[in-house]
């Protein structure tokens, strides 16, 4: 069962790689891509929603029941599994206004480290909020991004590149200690190249793809982590017997 966790690990990274490669191969090291627009990431954006951690149980007002993702999910939801979001309850009208949705990013807007910025994210997927059971929005240290239709898994990437090259650090500010990431002045100023649509749809439909199979592959780890866990609670409470097994 270790065993088979482990491999479910490498090939999710396998898939993130490859997914990463050809967004570079397409639109970074692409010459054609002197032919394309100029632009920023507002240009693909609809809006953007801001967080909420409403209360720990409900009360006379916050009587919405939310799944509440917070930066540290970002890395278990990215590599295709559930996390461990916590269960909070806010106003109706806040998550009216808050709802995550398939296709939307998170991005932590607080916190980060000296060797690690903020700017972190996740792309929202239907098998992602399909294993829940209330709805979801984001804490209010992070900030979900709403892109355009069928953009979104083009703008997961593009960032998720720009990340990697330490982009973001240019973006923060603070003087408490705790990093803020000035996501405005990033989607609006930070610039990229927008290619054809018809190119973007393209690449977002061989991801969408790879996405199934990374979230497939998280929700079989959770099976076999709760099955495991079940059977070592039986183990260790005498209710599977075991002695008259044969080693």
């Amino acid at each position: 069962m270790k065993t088979s966790l482990f491999i479910f690990i490498l090939l999710n990274d396998n898939l993130e790689q490859q997914a990463q490669a050809l967004f570079k191969e397409w639109f970074i090291d692409n010459p054609e891509k002197k032919n394309w627009s100029n632009g920023t990431f507002s240009d693909l954006i609809q809006s953007t929603l801001s967080g909420d951690w409403g209360k720990e149980v409900a009360t006379r007002n916050n009587t919405e029941k939310v799944y509440c993702i917070r930066g540290a999910d970002i890395p278990e939801v990215k590599s295709g599994n559930k996390g461990k979001m916590p269960i909070r309850y806010i106003l109706p009208k806040n998550y009216a206004s808050k709802k995550l949705n398939a296709g939307d990013i998170v991005v932590e807007i607080s916190g980060g480290s000296p060797t690690q910025s903020t700017g972190r994210c996740t792309a929202i997927s239907e098998s992602l909020l399909n294993r829940y059971d209330s709805g979801m929005i984001c804490t209010n240290f992070c900030r979900a991004i709403k892109p355009i239709s069928g953009y979104s898994i083009f703008i997961y990437y593009y960032w998720q590149h720009l990340y990697d090259k330490g982009v973001f650090f240019s973006y923060e500010n603070g003087t408490t200690g705790i990093k803020n990431l000035d996501i405005s002045g990033f989607l609006e100023t930070e610039p990229i190249v927008i290619p054809l649509k018809e190119k973007i749809l393209e690449f977002n439909d061989y991801c969408q793809t790879i996405f199934n199979q990374i979230f497939s592959h998280g929700k079989e780890s959770e099976y076999l982590v709760q099955l495991r866990d079940t059977l070592l609670n039986k183990l260790m409470s005498g209710e599977i017997d075991v002695s008259a097994i044969d080693l």
